[in-house]
């Protein structure tokens, strides 16, 4: 599980500490505790951080506390509930991953 945002489309003022930010919170998240904003995304930006690579363990599943150790799970495993809204709007990024 991992907290989601409420910032709607106010501009960030950092781009780039924005990014850092949503990939940070999202970054092997299948269960967003509140709003998805995926907002201000230069074109450049990569969005696999939305994805579980195999062998990581997903947040929220086993191997909570100091590390992410290393097991099995199926490839791709995206974001899969968010307990709010789903905000893209106002980005430069042409997909996401």
């Amino acid at each position: 599980v991992c907290t989601g945002t409420d910032m709607k489309l106010l501009r960030p003022s950092s781009p780039e500490s924005h990014y850092e930010t949503l990939r940070h919170l999202y970054q092997g998240c299948q269960v967003v505790q509140g709003n998805l904003e995926l907002t201000y995304l230069p074109a450049d930006a990569d969005t696999a951080f939305l994805k579980v690579r195999s062998g990581e363990t997903p947040r929220g599943g086993e191997g909570r506390g100091s590390g992410w150790p290393l097991t099995r799970v199926p490839p791709s495993q995206d974001i899969k509930e968010v307990q709010g809204y789903v905000l893209i709007a106002e980005n430069s990024v042409s997909g996401l991953a």
